[in-house]
């Protein structure tokens, strides 16, 4: 039997996308070539991959329990590719990664600061993504590493290591109305705009129960302090951050009544792709990144 790793990946890619056409596209080959590379490859192995009844692609029982096995044998393989780009001392001469807005920059300080030090020629460019872009950016290898806020469910191509997690509180400008009251009902919430972080929108958690009638949008998190300072509603931010950004106690934490002794909080992740193949520093800054610990108290 020789299976090859052209049709393991081809394999992967149908199950992934849920259709020949989707992973053509995906690894750049004719749809024809995907169709015969899994058709070679059921041969070889004796069973039928995926039904093929229906509009999409479905996979029967034992194409279920061999992706495992075929997902297994591309992440060895691109491990030992990384792996071999570490050990042939390749230097990039420039790193790109993406960083949430609201992750806090002191966690991360001490280990971009060693990695000016160690690689004093790699040009590194920092992005500030949030949502399905930065992802996006990730898996289209645009992007080295990402550190974000944690997502449900991540492609397959994409590996992860926990960091830690950040804790959410309800805030507004100490002149607000809400801010003199000892506690706050959601009603009392509601009477007021409330002013929200758009990337994060449908992530926190519990966040169904804090929706205003009254709520604006917001892309950056340095813009909505502002409008908070400026006290236009109230919002729902990191901890840490409110603590960095206001430092003469203009913001007070709203005490919410529903939720007296419960902490929102957020997991972070570190990101990147299996199948992207990163030299020297990439490599060192990932395995220093992983080794990080994100918290806010």
């Amino acid at each position: 039997m020789r299976l090859s790793l052209e049709q393991l990946a081809a394999f992967s890619a149908v199950a992934s996308e849920r259709s020949f056409s989707a992973a053509a596209r995906k690894l750049g080959k004719s749809q024809s070539a995907i169709s015969i590379s899994v058709g070679n490859l059921e041969i070889d192995l004796g069973v039928s991959l995926f039904d093929r009844s229906q509009r999409y692609p479905q996979l029967t029982t034992e194409g279920r329990a061999l992706l495992r096995d075929a997902e297994a044998i591309l992440g060895q393989c691109c491990n030992m590719e990384n792996r071999a780009g570490s050990l042939a001392q390749e230097l990039e001469t420039e790193l790109v990664i993406s960083i949430d807005d609201a992750i806090p920059y002191q966690a991360l300080a001490p280990v971009l600061e060693e990695f000016s030090r160690r690689f004093t020629h790699v040009d590194l460019t920092v992005l500030h993504s949030s949502g399905p872009d930065a992802l996006e950016r990730i898996e289209n290898k645009k992007v080295l590493l990402g550190v974000m806020c944690t997502r449900t469910h991540y492609p397959r191509d994409l590996q992860f290591v926990r960091l830690g997690s950040i804790t959410f509180s309800n805030i507004a400008c100490r002149d607000h109305p809400l801010a003199s009251l000892p506690t706050v009902s959601f009603n009392q919430l509601s009477n007021y705009r409330q002013l929200i972080y758009r990337p994060f929108q449908d992530r926190l958690p519990t966040s169904e129960y804090l929706n205003s009638p009254n709520h604006w949008r917001v892309e950056s998190y340095l813009t909505l302090m502002d409008m908070l300072r400026a006290g236009m509603g109230w919002a729902t931010v990191p901890r840490q951050l409110m603590q960095a950004l206001s430092l003469n106690g203009e913001f007070v934490e709203l005490q919410l009544e529903a939720y007296p002794f419960t902490d929102w909080t957020v997991g972070v992740d570190l990101i990147w792709s299996s199948s992207l193949r990163s030299g020297k520093a990439g490599t060192w800054l990932r395995d220093a990144l992983g080794r990080t610990s994100v918290t806010t108290e």
